[in-house]
């Protein structure tokens, strides 16, 4: 360093120049590690693996980013709105059980016109709580065909178990919801365009065959038959020729000998063992499905009254089925009743009495109404009875009966009231005078309810009333597997033996001294049934001779299944 006119002048050297660039290389290094674990930091935060497997969704940071309609910490829970364009797929709530108050929608976009099957592989919800709609379109204005609830999977028949909702539109809207309590396993739904039913069931082949529309049918393999090839025919060849044989020109079906019977003619005449026949039914868009209705035979016609149904816009409030010719016939009515269901019917001569029911197109809906149909003429008729009905019921059930002196009434028994609410009363109707009167009934205090089922033993004079769904103690519901037999002359009741398995909305018939009792609704307390059955296949039999229950338990499929008789007590 030099002094210059009192000034001071630096000057650089090579030795310093060089340790300047020393420096400056140091920092230069430091900034760049530095940068580097910055880097290095940051990237291992950003690709931080989550705990837990996002099954409709992307880990980001540590946590389940979901999917479009999809929630959950797992983005395991559907939860929006879901449209499906590919020609076949699948959709479910998840791979765990739905969640609480769930809200889900798919919108299935075939092409207009198209055939579109739903396959439920699997479906488990809580009973009359949790519900899976179907729409045939693409809104909720369009007609609805299914409502799922309860438990559809395959069991020991196959393939046959596995319900099929098929659409016509070429579209399809479901929609699911679920109430704030018991979440189960929930569904598995295929779908797909212009397919087979069932995929004919592993027993045909899926073709065109000579289909001009070019939608596909089965061919079905030997010794099957039916639109999915899901009913067996001539099992074992009818066990030719001791047996019997098959016939092949007319159902497919086996022709057994005088000796042999049952479906395949194993069974020899007598036999202790029953079973189930499924008849050669002819299709026929009237025949329109519903619940609630009512039935009686008279002179080798069925005839079927009423009803609950998902679309009235093709509805006939009166249908017969030809039990001879297997044939079902629209019976045409000028003017009548309103449609309805939980009504009763009781069979007079020629005259079908109908008697209150809910109606579905006015709210305050549960009726009084009697109204008489007239078989020859095929005309209805209502009924003004003076004094009126005591109580406008649902869910009761009816006989007509002869008194002593011969005087023929109808008795209503029991049923549900929107005002007094589950009714214990007889009600009786004289059908000549056209006049109610409450039966003074005695005996034992029986419990009132709606759903039950009950015949009329004329040889004994007796009703037999079985099940419903009643009001408990402690101001709860349930369902109930009473028996009682009312005494028709000496207007009394006794309670007989439980049956052990209690339901409503069964049906029961009297045949040879018999009670027989069919399916029903099974569901009591979700906590204890788990929430998913629903609906039973179970035929009982109750001996009004002997007073002994039994349980005829299916040992195979539903169509020709062999029923073994065994005491339940």
């Amino acid at each position: 360093m030099d002094d210059v006119g009192g000034m001071h002048r630096c000057t650089w050297t090579k030795s310093s120049k060089r340790s300047a660039r020393d420096v400056l290389k140091t920092y230069l290094g430091i900034f760049v590690m530095l940068h580097l674990v910055l880097h290095t930091e940051a990237s291992s935060v950003s690709s931080k693996s989550c705990d837990k497997k996002c099954f409709s969704g992307k880990c980001i940071n540590g946590s389940c980013v979901c999917d479009h309609g999809w929630v959950g910490d797992q983005c395991q829970h559907c939860q929006g709105r879901f449209k499906l364009t590919d020609l076949s797929g699948s959709l479910t709530d998840g791979p765990v059980n739905y969640k609480y108050k769930t809200k889900c929608t798919w919108l299935i976009e075939g092409y207009p016109n198209a055939v579109l099957r739903l396959r439920f592989n699997h479906f488990a919800t809580e009973c009359s709580w949790d519900h899976m709609y179907v729409y045939d379109g693409d809104s909720i204005y369009a007609p609805l065909i299914a409502v799922f609830s309860g438990l559809a999977v395959p069991e020991n028949r196959g393939n046959e178990t596995v319900p099929e909702v098929v659409t016509t539109s070429g579209y399809a809207l479901l929609h699911f919801f679920s109430d704030a309590a018991y979440n189960l396993t929930g569904f598995n739904i295929a779908y797909s365009i212009n397919s087979c039913p069932n995929n004919c069931s592993g027993h045909g082949r899926c073709g065109t065959a000579n289909s001009v529309s070019g939608r596909v049918y089965c061919e079905c393999e030997e010794y099957w038959k039916g639109e999915a090839c899901n009913i067996p025919y001539c099992r074992d060849n009818c066990g030719s020729p001791d047996h019997g044989y098959c016939d092949l020109t007319g159902e497919k079906l086996c022709v057994c000998n005088d000796s042999w019977q049952g479906p395949d003619c194993s069974l020899s005449v007598p036999s202790t063992e029953a079973f189930w026949v499924l008849p050669s039914i002819k299709p026929s868009a009237q025949s329109l499905g519903r619940a609630s209705h009512q039935a009686l035979v008279h002179s080798g016609l069925m005839w079927v009254v009423g009803g609950y149904s998902f679309n009235y816009s093709n509805y006939h409030m009166v249908l017969n089925y030809n039990l001879e010719s297997s044939t079902w016939d629209v019976v045409p009515v000028g003017s009548g009743p309103l449609y309805r269901y939980g009504h009763s019917l009781a069979l007079y001569q020629d005259d079908i009495y109908m008697f209150g029911g809910k109606l579905e197109a006015q709210s305050a809906n549960v009726t009084d109404e009697m109204w008489v149909f007239n078989i020859p003429r095929r005309t209805w008729s209502p009924r003004t009875p003076a004094p009126p009905p005591p109580y406008a019921l649902e869910g009761h059930t009816a006989h007509v009966v002869e008194q002593a002196h011969g005087e023929p009434v109808m008795l209503i028994f029991f049923g549900y009231s929107p005002i007094y609410s589950y009714i214990n009363k007889v009600q009786e109707y004289n059908i000549r005078s056209n006049s109610w009167q409450v039966v003074s009934a005695g005996g034992a205090v029986v419990q009132g309810g709606y759903g039950h089922s009950s015949v009329y033993d004329e040889a004994s004079g007796c009703v037999f009333v079985h099940g419903g769904y009643k009001a408990l103690s402690n101001n709860k519901y349930g369902l109930v597997d009473h028996m009682y037999r009312y005494d028709v002359q000496a207007k009394t009741w006794v309670i007989l033996r439980e049956s052990g398995l209690a339901r409503y909305l069964h049906s029961a018939v009297l045949l040879s001294g018999t009670v027989l009792v069919f399916g029903g609704n099974t569901h009591n307390d979700t906590s204890l049934s788990n929430g998913a059955k629903c609906f039973s296949a179970d035929f009982m039999a109750y001996d009004i001779v002997v007073l002994l229950n039994i349980l005829l338990q299916p040992t195979e499929g539903l169509y020709g299944i062999k029923l073994i008789l065994r005491p339940v007590w």
